[in-house]
């Protein structure tokens, strides 16, 4: 299976997202999975170049919406060389691109005969950012009604007319159904996460670990 996964940023600087999506890709590979990413960084951004998998920068993003004018075109170009299609993250251009590019596809094959089934499915992975604690938590009232606007001006689209929702866990699940309505994904799938395994222990570790000013910087996992 082919698959793209989009998501706004790879720079690990940026969170725990692009570090999901390096998981996901290597836990999937061993399955004959060939995975891709696109991204809305900068083309030339050193941190992230080291990876195995074929990255597409389209960047950099603009504004805090992350907009780029070179990440819809692409898509339309590109989205029917894959199977299916996940989204990393919301609340940003990346996933209202997708959704976008996925339905022009579709109303293209359905003014030319072609079934619908010949394009990628659409598979959003909220990364917690459904969590109700965003929009109950004091110090973010400005931001949940600004998100309380988005989901019913572009999000509530992307969610309910995916083909279905990844979830890390049973209760990452049911707490999305409480911030927005509607809220009526067509599937809800808790595929989980996973960790890589850690290096085998051997004796450099032990006295990387033991340096003092590397102490904070080393997994301890690696050492026991």
């Amino acid at each position: 299976m082919r698959l793209l996964h989009a998501v706004a940023s790879m720079d690990p600087q940026q969170g725990g997202v692009a570090q999901a999506v390096r998981t996901i890709i290597v836990g999937l590979t061993p399955f004959g999975d060939l995975s891709e990413v696109v991204s809305l960084d900068a083309p030339a951004a050193p941190e992230i170049q080291a990876d195995s998998f074929r990255l597409h920068t389209l960047g950099p993003g603009r504004g805090p919406w992350r907009y780029s004018p070179a990440f819809l075109p692409w898509l339309l170009e590109n989205l029917s060389r894959f199977d299916a299609v996940i989204v990393h993250g919301l609340w940003l251009y990346h996933s209202y691109a997708v959704h976008k590019a996925v339905r022009q596809l579709q109303g293209q094959s359905s003014v030319a005969g072609l079934k619908k089934r010949n394009m990628p499915g659409l598979f959003i992975m909220p990364h917690g950012m459904l969590d109700p604690y965003f929009q109950r938590a004091s110090g973010r009232r400005l931001k949940a009604w600004r998100n309380w606007a988005y989901w019913h001006l572009i999000e509530a689209g992307v969610v309910n007319e995916s083909t279905g929702l990844l979830f890390t866990c049973e209760t990452e699940r049911l707490l999305a159904h409480e911030p927005f309505t509607p809220y009526r994904p067509q599937r809800e799938l808790v595929v989980g996460l996973g960790v890589e395994a850690p290096p085998r222990l051997h004796l450099g570790c032990r006295r990387l670990f033991w340096q003092p000013a590397l102490r904070c910087t080393i997994v301890p996992i690696c050492c026991f």
